[in-house]
């Protein structure tokens, strides 16, 4: 039969980001979006050519908890990250997603916050769903959803 992955793989652990701004990028997740930092470090130069293939550099990390995921940022130190805009369009380009209970007046207490909104919030009666996306510090995308148990219900 070979090999079977789904007998080995177990959980998706975490998801990353490479930020130019460690500490804006807490203040983003952890005062924003209200998750808890759980651990910050930094990789060598060493750990940095062996673990990722980049090297000449070490990276100064974070580990935030909350809502059912773990999120790492890193920031590296010794060579600037690359800080190039990011089409939405760009292959490779990720985000993380959110459910919410409220979308709409979590729009309005991130606005208040100074996030900007990547896009106008979209309304999708047929899925009964709603949703926005928004920008972290760096431009990663942060999507909030919100769904409702009738498509009546989606406002």
């Amino acid at each position: 039969m070979g090999y079977q992955v789904q007998e080995n793989i177990q959980a998706v652990h975490h998801t990353g980001f490479i930020v130019k701004d460690l500490d804006r990028s807490l203040d983003f997740y952890v005062n924003k979006l209200g998750m808890k930092l759980q651990m910050r470090w930094i990789e060598t130069a060493e750990q940095c050519d062996t673990g990722m293939g980049v090297p000449g550099s070490s990276l100064e990390l974070a580990q935030l908890v909350g809502y059912g995921v773990m999120i790492e940022i890193a920031r590296f130190i010794d060579v600037p990250g690359i800080d190039t805009p990011l089409s939405p369009r760009q292959i490779g380009v990720g985000h993380v997603s959110f459910t919410v209970r409220d979308l709409v007046s979590l729009i309005a207490h991130l606005e208040e916050q100074g996030v900007k909104m990547a896009s106008e919030r979209m309304i999708v009666p047929e899925l009964k769903i709603t949703w926005v996306h928004a920008l972290d510090p760096d431009g990663i995308r942060v999507e909030f959803m919100q769904f409702f148990d009738r498509c009546e219900d989606v406002k």
